[in-house]
């Protein structure tokens, strides 16, 4: 039994998806001047590569449930559909 339900993962995995998303970009903005970054962006980046990771972790369980429910013959959008841009 699941602990969310089919209709709230796909609610959540499209929200999740976009702030994976929102957080590489923030991350990447920073990769052309890596040797210039203070020891307080240093900090903030590696804060958010700790997050990133969390948040893809949280994806993959969530897909997983996400895709057991469509197995089961649940009449929602695909995975992929859900994360598209």
């Amino acid at each position: 039994m699941r602990s969310i339900s089919e209709l709230d993962l796909a609610v959540v995995i499209p929200l999740l998806a976009a702030k994976i998303r929102e957080l590489t970009a923030e991350l990447r903005a920073t990769d052309d001047r890596l040797d210039d970054l203070t020891e307080e962006e240093v900090e903030d980046r590696v804060q958010l590569q700790d997050m990133l990771q969390q948040y893809h972790g949280v994806l993959d369980s969530l897909r997983a449930e996400y895709e057991d429910a469509l197995a089961e013959g649940i009449n929602l959008p695909s995975y992929d559909e859900l994360v598209a841009r």
